[in-house]
């Protein structure tokens, strides 16, 4: 089964009361659709959806990880995906543990984001004095 027909059931399953159908229900389900969308390269799509579920709940920390991760491995954005992961890092009050799940992976992400960061500066720098 092609990729689109499978995203397109299993979204028709999400979308169509066969799960929970609270706000926060629904949302996790908008973040299933774009990490499968992110898994297939479709960056672009993902952040729409991401962008999407954030201006429906902006304190939304695994959203907001989601779209660190997306911006950094799709585009790049050090300073996008950084700031995201800051929001959650910033974050008073976690609603669960799978919420504080989510800040320490932020942590990790922020950290992992840094050291490779580094490594291109060090690189860049190498290459310069080649020349």
């Amino acid at each position: 089964m092609p990729f689109d027909n499978l995203f397109h059931r299993f979204s028709e399953l999400i979308f169509n009361g066969c799960f929970p159908s609270s706000v926060h229900d629904q949302l996790a389900g908008e973040l299933v659709k774009a990490r499968l969308l992110k898994a297939s390269d479709r960056f672009d799509e993902a952040l729409e959806v991401v962008d999407s579920t954030l201006r429906r709940l902006p304190d939304y920390p695994e959203a907001l990880f989601l779209k660190a991760q997306i911006l950094w491995e799709g585009y790049g954005d050090y300073p996008a995906a950084k700031a995201c992961l800051q929001h959650v890092l910033q974050m008073k009050k976690m609603r669960n543990e799978k919420d504080e799940t989510v800040r320490r992976w932020s942590e990790n992400l922020v950290q992992e984001m840094l050291e490779e960061k580094r490594a291109q500066n060090r690189r860049a720098e190498a290459d310069k004095r080649r020349g």
